[in-house]
């Protein structure tokens, strides 16, 4: 009886322990204690949850002063307009400071992992680097939300599934629908999303990264640096982008990423938004005549070598035309649909709430209509997966036939 009672006993320990472990991280942010070298007026901008605000830390340092009794397993950090690397100490019981950790990735939202029970300290590691930090969170111990945005690099030789080139920071939701949370977060196929008009704002950045994280993309993306001219005409937008700059980044992404399948903006640019034309005319030029060229754009040829991606998809294409219904339920996503994830990731661009755009399924942008520009395995034949034809074709479920 006796055994019996101790088995019973340290069962009951186990389960208790393993949902101890299971407690998700508290947010310790508002517990802590900010004080910073300099810029100490704007400190707790850090921690106000908008992007658009942020202290500088150039040349000084930020001290973050631990609630007593509640210890912290990492940081969340998202940097404003550019990423600095940083040094990171923690201060021990015994008020001793030692070197904890260093952060040097380029990702604009970052989380470090660091053990701290009294106080952290964070600094540039080049004390002439602008930093500018935007917001902060501070985790306790236990496992970490979803939320947490750790990121992945791109490392040299890695190849991509899926390629979607878009322009701006939601692009890839509105006019894309479920393309991202099916793919990225069901399928956990490799995607890479490129922005062409990727850096102008930094605040878009950090809501970029929150929407992508949101839809199960877990690889950094690619930011270009073209300049937003919203309003201008094709020939101003060539002009100053350059058509051959334009070709060639876009050359660049193909060769760097080597992606299977390919996808860009409709022909009318959508909403005929002029910017989404001349990119869509830039990525056709790329996928048909440049990519495969090595006089064209050497540097990149040199580098990764010449590539075409097997499939091209082009949004509201007509030719070998596929439907790619969005309203099925996700398991990765406890049931919501494509449309519903990437409703909830256009609601984190906070700045584009009142746009008035929203996840079209309908109409004549519908979000679900993609054509089949170019193949090197064939046409589509059952059209209800841009894999079709490829290695690790999705068989989860059909998403659509043909569209007529």
């Amino acid at each position: 009886m006796r055994q019996k009672t101790l088995i019973l006993l340290i069962l009951l320990l186990a389960l208790v322990g393993g949902a101890a472990l299971a407690e998700t991280a508290a947010d310790l942010t508002e517990e802590c204690k900010l004080s910073a070298t300099v810029d100490s007026e704007h400190r707790e901008r850090i921690r106000d949850g908008q992007y658009e605000w942020y202290w500088t830390g150039t040349g000084g340092s930020l001290t973050i002063t631990l609630p007593k009794g509640k210890a912290c397993q990492g940081i969340s950090l998202s940097f404003f307009r550019q990423t600095v690397p940083l040094y990171i100490s923690v201060q021990e019981p015994t008020g001793v400071w030692r070197e904890a950790a260093a952060y040097s990735d380029p990702f604009r939202n970052a989380y470090i992992p660091v053990y701290a029970e009294t106080a952290v300290n964070i600094r540039p590691q080049n004390q002439e680097d602008v930093l500018k930090l935007s917001a902060l969170t501070v985790w306790g111990e236990g496992e970490l939300p979803d939320s947490v945005q750790r990121w992945t690099a791109w490392e040299e030789g890695e190849e991509a599934d899926l390629m979607l080139v878009v322009c701006h920071p939601d692009d890839d939701l509105i006019w894309f629908g479920g393309l991202i949370p099916y793919y990225a977060g069901q399928l956990h196929k490799k995607v890479l999303v490129a922005y062409a008009v990727g850096q102008y704002s930094a605040r878009r950045v950090n809501e970029l990264l929150d929407g992508l994280w949101t839809c199960g993309v877990r690889l950094y993306p690619e930011l270009g640096t073209f300049d937003d001219l919203n309003g201008f005409g094709e020939r101003v937008v060539l002009r100053r982008w350059g058509k051959e700059a334009a070709d060639a980044w876009c050359t660049g992404l193909l060769r760097r990423y080597r992606p299977k399948v390919t996808v860009t903006h409709a022909a009318n640019g959508e909403s005929g938004h002029v910017q989404h034309v001349v990119l869509h005319k830039a990525v056709v030029a790329a996928v048909t005549e440049w990519s495969a060229d090595p006089e064209r754009d050497p540097a990149s040829a040199e580098r990764y070598g010449v590539y075409t991606p097997l499939k091209f998809y082009v949004h509201q294409h007509k030719k070998n035309q596929i439907f790619l219904d969005w309203t099925q339920p996700l398991s990765a996503f406890s049931g919501k649909t494509g449309q519903e994830v990437a409703a909830e990731a256009f609601r984190r661009h906070i700045s584009q709430i009142r746009s008035g755009y929203k996840i079209y399924v309908s109409g004549p942008n519908d979000s679900r209509y993609f054509g089949l520009y170019s193949t090197a395995v064939g046409p589509d034949e059952a059209c209800n997966d841009m894999f079709e034809h490829l290695e690790g074709q999705s068989e989860e479920f059909p998403l659509a036939m043909l569209a007529e």
